[in-house]
């Protein structure tokens, strides 16, 4: 009986986590993140461990590490005290992007939450702006073609007008 109800309110709280909330999304990323971090974590400490401890290091791990043949050959040899931190080096340079982009997306799910809040707290306008219709504005300027000669004879104008830096520094 108990079985059924924990089964039921098991899957009632994975239906709640697979929704798509802000804070749902950073709660599920911030839990694997830190679960991430400190399975890393334990795994350096039993690779400390097991560096002053080498005879407690599971055959069934070396046995594993030891069929590759490219694990072989980057792995120093199995009952030494580097071989276990080898191995849990290898497993944390794995491991390791993956924790960085739990945590980049926990970071960015925030912002969206932030921004959401900052959105709901802004004041709606008031009233809207209209804008008058170009008849109303009044005279306009009349558009012209300018050819290529008076575009040339303006800019020498004003170019003429305004005094260039360049000369007057060497006036100086």
């Amino acid at each position: 009986m108990y079985e059924q109800v924990i089964v039921l309110v098991g899957l009632a709280l994975l239906l709640v986590l697979c929704l798509f909330f802000a804070s749902v999304r950073q709660l599920v990323l911030t839990v694997y993140a830190w679960g991430l971090r400190l399975a890393l974590l334990a795994l350096l400490g039993a690779a400390a461990y097991l560096w002053f401890h080498p005879e407690y290091m599971p055959t069934e791990v070396s046995d594993t590490l030891t069929q590759s043949p490219w694990l072989r050959a980057l792995l120093p040899k199995p009952g030494t005290q580097n071989f276990a931190i080898g191995v849990a080096a290898l497993v944390v340079l794995v491991l390791l992007p993956w924790l960085v982009v739990l945590d980049i997306c926990r970071k960015s799910a925030g912002k969206d939450q932030r921004l959401q809040r900052v959105r709901s707290t802004e004041p709606a306008a008031t009233e809207p702006v209209l804008l008058s219709p170009a008849t109303q504005r009044g005279p306009s300027l009349a558009l012209r073609r300018i050819d290529g000669r008076a575009a040339a004879a303006t800019m020498a104008e004003a170019g003429a007008r305004k005094p260039s830096r360049a000369v007057n520094r060497l006036e100086q």
